[in-house]
């Protein structure tokens, strides 16, 4: 996920962003529109006020209407506030909601990858993006509380201000042209930045992520200087882009300060001649400079709220990362899976590959795979591609006709040294009681069981994702011990089971054999008894296999027509 790799972000891909986050939220966010309007309204209680107190209680000095417009006051200033506060409570269950969200989403996406081994694509650094939610959490309301106010309460005032003099008219036109001038000559450089500026961020973290998973590499044959000089070029990247993305908001900010400062002295100036020149009343006076004077702080505070416009923004480039993830096929929905574990490559092509053969149901085949052919298979069998031509059959049913889960829980690839991190007990049992009953014969039948009894937590060993404390070996045979507890149809052993011992491999062989699961065991070992019959899959030429002459006698081998590959 190299930051030269992302596309720089346009205003209009940004606003974009923004639209299809907030569109399952649209409740939550109009809700809290609604209130703000109410809030802004009820918030120009005070100027009116004032302008009454001036023009009419002080002309008649009497205390009555001073103190019914004292109580209408409060109560109205009352009701901004509960308004105010159901807004922020409003907003904090969109905080909620939105993090469900996103998790969900999130993990729907990472369970039905077409290829769910993200660090071999060079991709594992993608789930770092998840953190950004935390800025789209605080940013949006921050925006929706104090931006939008902002931008409300200054158009209402304006407004309001417009009618109490044609001269007042055309000065808020003024500074509104002026506004939105300053917003959108930044906006764009600003909005393209900000997203720099996130992935030369990511870019980092996991260049540091490499570090502290390097267990040591860096600190002999001289790569100390390496690593140092790496982490110093991105620390360097990082203050370049930063140093461009400041330029632009410290700019507009520069924008937004000066048109307070020019506005403000403007509309006293403004204000005192009118009433020099007899057009405008003591009281239009005070009231348009509270409201406008409230309205022209709001503006200073603008490119506050424009910076953390720009990090929604990046933020959320980063969360739509998760949306390029290519996902598995549906084409059978959430049905159920294969029949049976019968298996038949008919005519298949794939990356220069053909493969033309049948495994029966049950059958327990070894497999002589050449070089790229046991991850060709692999790779067809779990549909992380596609073939350019010919059909893959399970269950005597073409594979594309299976839904992700159904395919996913009836076919497994045993195909990496690696486990997730968790405790021995759950990876094998998972949250399935009916397990535990069958768990220590599954480790006798591979050879943990002594083993996994010597460790002081003994199955509550929490593991790591190389698996330690156990060793390479010991976790392929944890992986095959989960197999056997919950056998799929079809099982695919890789080259990586000849780790093992071979009366542990062909016990767990004989156990798969019981639970009727057909097996193509790619090994570069001899044919054990436990097979049925070898198959030899090359990259080039013809490929054969050997049968049994007699199913009793299993050690002579003769050609049969079983597949071929080429």
């Amino acid at each position: 996920m190299d930051a030269t790799k992302h596309k720089p972000l346009t205003l209009a891909e940004a606003c974009r962003l923004i639209g299809r986050f907030l569109r399952p939220e649209a409740g939550f966010v109009w809700t809290a529109v609604v209130y703000g309007i109410a809030v802004a309204l009820l918030g120009l209680a005070v100027p009116v006020s004032v302008q009454l107190l001036i023009n009419s209680v002080a002309n008649t000095a009497l205390p009555a209407p001073l103190f019914v417009l004292s109580g209408l006051l409060l109560g109205l200033l009352l009701a901004a506030a509960l308004l105010s506060a159901a807004r922020i409570y409003v907003l904090a269950l969109f905080e909620r909601r939105v993090f469900a969200r996103t998790v969900a989403d999130i993990t729907l996406r990472a369970l039905h990858a077409r290829n769910p081994h993200f660090d071999d694509a060079r991709r594992g650094d993608l789930f770092n993006r998840f953190f950004d939610l935390m800025t789209v959490q605080k940013a949006v309301p921050h925006l929706l509380v104090g931006g939008f106010a902002i931008l409300l309460q200054s158009g209402i005032g304006l407004v309001l201000t417009s009618f109490y003099h044609p001269f007042f008219l055309a000065f808020n036109l003024v500074v509104v042209a002026v506004l939105v001038g300053i917003a959108f000559l930044w906006a764009a450089p600003a909005v393209r930045s900000g997203a720099a500026l996130s992935h030369a961020k990511h870019e980092t973290a996991r260049w540091l992520e490499s570090v502290g998973s390097s267990n040591g590499f860096y600190r002999h044959g001289g790569r100390l200087t390496t690593a140092l000089a790496r982490s110093e070029a991105l620390t360097a990247t990082y203050a370049r882009v930063h140093r461009r993305h400041f330029r632009h908001t410290f700019a507009q900010t520069i924008g937004f300060l000066m048109v307070y400062a020019i506005a403000s002295a403007g509309l006293l100036a403004m204000g005192g001649w009118l009433i020099l020149q007899g057009q405008l009343s003591l009281g239009q006076l005070v009231a348009a400079e509270l409201v406008l004077s409230s309205a022209f702080y709001g503006i200073s505070q603008l490119g506050s709220h424009a910076r953390t416009f720009y990090d929604l923004v990046a933020a959320l480039h980063e969360l739509s990362l998760f949306e390029e993830i290519e996902q598995a096929d549906g084409g059978g929905g959430n049905g159920p899976g294969p029949a049976d574990g019968n298996l038949c490559l008919r005519d298949v092509e794939h990356d220069g590959l053909r493969f033309d053969f049948a495994v029966e149901r049950g059958e327990i085949l070894a497999v002589a795979a050449g070089e790229g052919v046991e991850q060709a298979i692999a790779d067809l069998i779990e549909r992380r591609v596609r073939p350019v031509r010919g059909w893959v059959m399970v269950g005597g049913a073409d594979i594309a006709a299976f839904g992700p889960e159904g395919l996913q829980s009836e076919i497994l690839v045993l195909d990496r040294p690696t486990l997730p991190e968790t405790t021995i007990r759950q990876y094998l049992s998972g949250d399935d009681e009916s397990c535990l009953a069958r768990m220590d014969e599954c480790l006798e039948r591979v050879g943990l069981a002594e083993r996994i009894r010597r460790l002081p937590s003994g199955l509550d060993t929490a593991l790591s994702k190389s698996g330690l404390p156990l060793s390479t070996g010991e976790v392929v045979a944890l992986k095959l011990a989960a197999a056997l507890l919950r056998p799929p149809k079809l099982l695919v052993l890789p080259t990586l089971l000849d780790l093992l011992p071979p009366d542990r491999i062909g016990a767990a062989l004989a156990g798969f054999r019981e639970a009727g699961t057909t097996v193509l065991h790619v090994t570069r070992r001899p044919p054990m008894p436990v097979h049925d019959d070898q198959i030899r899959l090359g990259a080039h030429g013809y490929g054969r296999a050997a049968g049994r002459v007699d199913p009793l006698d299993k050690t002579t081998p003769t050609e049969k027509p079983h597949a071929v590959a080429a």
